[in-house]
């Protein structure tokens, strides 16, 4: 297996998922800003949480723009494939756009 750039977001899932790779045979590498994509092959985007903040996050670090240009295959875990989408009723935010449609709350109902 080869390098994997792991997008820290502050997700909950971020550790979990560097030591899946490692189990793997994959060598997870950290990546804080979007500089650090600049040479990825592959690129994962976990996260826990809700999109608002996130989204906000990888504002503020750059990724936006450079995600959304990526060329190398890009894979979102739980929250992470959330923001892919173009937005989210999720604190009502626009997300990357990489795929068509808006992600809903999940609603309740009796018993659930």
């Amino acid at each position: 297996m080869s390098d994997v750039a792991v997008i820290d977001a502050g997700g909950a899932n971020f550790g979990s998922v560097c030591y899946a790779l490692e189990r793997l045979g994959a060598r997870p590498r950290i990546v804080r800003d979007a500089d650090g994509l600049n040479d990825a092959w592959r690129v994962l985007l976990p996260g826990v949480g809700a999109a608002a903040p996130a989204m906000a996050l990888l504002r503020e670090r750059g990724f936006v723009d450079v995600l959304r240009g990526l060329q190398v295959p890009l894979l979102g875990i739980c929250l992470g494939m959330q923001l892919l989408f173009e937005s989210s009723e999720e604190g009502d935010v626009d997300c990357l756009g990489l795929l068509p449609g808006r992600v809903h709350q999940l609603r309740g109902a009796p018993g659930l």
